[in-house]
């Protein structure tokens, strides 16, 4: 997905990040706990890291992948371009 660049005091990047990659890692039926990989990458950075997703997302997370995306963006303080 394409990002807008972001100051973001707690993860400096040494350039600019136009995309990122977020993989959701294996889970079991009823998770109280799911891992998200992600990485922000560009011509001349790149930086990646694990998101726990809080139990308050999982119970509303249904068939759309949108309020990971969105929750990752805010949690990374980063905005869809």
């Amino acid at each position: 997905m394409q990002i807008t660049p972001t100051q973001f005091v707690q993860l400096p990047l040494d350039g600019t990040a136009t995309e990122l990659e977020i993989i959701v890692q294996p889970f079991p039926l009823f998770p109280t706990e799911v891992t998200i990989f992600w990485k922000v990458s560009g011509a001349t950075v790149t930086k990646e890291g694990v998101i726990s997703l809080p139990q308050s997302i999982i119970d509303v997370w249904g068939v759309d992948d949108t309020i990971v995306e969105t929750y990752v963006l805010q949690q990374l303080d980063l905005t869809k371009a």
